[in-house]
């Protein structure tokens, strides 16, 4: 999700898969380290009942996982917000996963990634939240500054809870604190509040010639996220059985709204036209990414999509993968790196006997 453009991005061309290498619209941009990768949360600070597994970390990097993006939940990490003790601790964690990952020979993105604190601190208070952000990652960049600059990459700010207004002008300031310490690091971004490939689409890049621009894909959500059982709020945790591909008018889709609307969930039975009134393919998919794509070469400017995934919970096993392999295919003839979210969740790439769940690397990576 970040580095240098020329030296660590373009120097990795010749190793990139055909579709990269060949590919024009980033002339070789995306560094193989960051082609393809996945999310490693709780390791930062880390949560015992979520340590990877070796062997599979290893398996997953012999059959072509190069990049780890690490989320570091950030209020242990700004001393805003979290005292000394706990700031150390966390950032301790966050080395020896750095340790760890470097010595399997992963390239490594630090997320900062908030939790609700900071998220209500932001909307409370920009000002305030944004000093803690400069405050937390002047600490962070410079822990960060002992490992090697063309493998660690500094990601400024997951999903900012704000506008786009606000982050936009504050992320360009932010970025100029970090780069202070790390000067030839890879840093990676995107615009508020949810990343999405619409938004990135018409912003403005940096300066800074040596960032990478982030966005997040989850459409539709009725199909990726059905059953998020977490989010009681939603729409789509009270949805199930939501197929993928679907065309525009889908049968399957106007049956469940039909339903929802005699149970009176008119959210449901809306969210589920919603999803019917176009098709939902790979081809659908494709076209969305190469917005972002025009965009990226229009401003020489590389892209990583580094969050995608589907719940297993509810979605059909053969829909979720024909999802994920969709998603790796539009973001690869793009032209872009990515990050699968995420290992070993409700998302993740491991089954919950701790197997690797080898039909999603084969969507992912063809192996």
């Amino acid at each position: 999700m970040k580095f240098t453009r020329r030296e660590a991005l373009l120097g990795a061309a010749a190793s990139l898969s055909p579709a990269l290498a060949q590919g024009s619209l980033l002339k070789g941009a995306v560094a193989e380290g960051l082609s393809r990768g996945f999310n490693l949360p709780d390791q930062a600070p880390a949560r015992a009942d979520q340590k990877p597994d070796l062997s599979i970390l290893k398996t997953l990097r012999r059959l072509g996982m190069t990049h780890v993006r690490l989320p570091v939940v950030a209020e242990f990490v700004l001393p805003a917000l979290s005292g000394p003790a706990t700031i150390s601790s966390a950032t301790d964690d966050l080395a020896q996963a750095l340790d760890q990952l470097l010595d399997l020979g992963y390239s490594v993105s630090v997320d900062m990634h908030p939790d609700g604190d900071f998220q209500g601190l932001y909307r409370r208070d920009p000002k305030a939240a944004q000093d803690a952000l400069l405050g937390g990652w002047r600490l962070l960049a410079r822990r960060l500054t002992r490992y090697p600059a063309d493998r660690v990459h500094a990601e400024l700010l997951n999903e900012p809870p704000t506008t786009d207004e606000i982050w936009r002008p504050f992320a360009e300031k932010l970025a100029k604190v970090v780069r202070e310490e790390l000067p030839r690091n890879i840093l990676i971004v995107g615009p508020a509040p949810t990343q999405r490939h619409d938004a990135l689409a018409s912003w403005r890049p940096f300066a800074d010639a040596n960032v990478v621009y982030a966005f997040h894909y989850y459409d539709p959500m009725a199909f990726t996220h059905q059953y998020a059982l977490w989010d009681k709020g939603s729409a789509w945790s009270r949805i199930s059985g939501v197929p993928f591909p679907t065309q525009a008018g889908d049968a399957t889709l106007l049956r469940m709204a039909q339903d929802a609307a005699r149970r009176k969930d008119n959210e449901v039975a809306q969210v589920l036209r919603d999803m019917a009134s176009q098709a939902w393919t790979a081809e659908t998919i494709k076209a969305q990414f190469e917005m972002v794509a025009a965009w990226s070469a229009a401003h020489s400017a590389p892209v990583i999509v580094n969050e995608f995934g589907v719940l297993r919970w509810k979605a059909r096993r053969a829909d979720r993968l024909a999802w994920l392999a969709a998603v790796r295919s539009a973001a690869e003839a793009c032209g872009f790196g990515w990050a699968h979210w995420d290992y070993s969740t409700s998302f993740g790439l491991v089954n919950e006997d701790g197997s690797l769940d080898r039909a999603v690397t084969h969507a992912l990576l063809g192996a």
